[in-house]
């Protein structure tokens, strides 16, 4: 089985080290534009669900008490 390594953890070279080392799976890490793409493409997912007032952060994954519209829009 291969994993697709992306986000901001893909270029922290320890984390990726720990995580191969324990995974039972081959990581495969994209090339930087890549990683870079997507993660501003997320970030601007998660803006624009904030200006929306809708969700972008679950307690499920963040372990909070209740999910929220989490963040701070600054506009000119």
């Amino acid at each position: 089985h291969s994993v697709l390594v992306t986000g901001g953890g893909a270029f922290n070279t320890t984390l990726v080290e720990k995580i191969r080392r324990h995974a039972f799976a081959n990581l495969v890490l994209p090339d930087r534009m890549l990683v870079e793409f997507k993660e501003a493409l997320i970030f601007a997912l998660l803006g624009l669900l904030r200006i929306r007032r809708e969700t972008n952060c679950l307690a499920s994954v963040t372990g909070g008490p209740r999910d929220l519209s989490a963040g701070t829009i600054y506009l000119p």
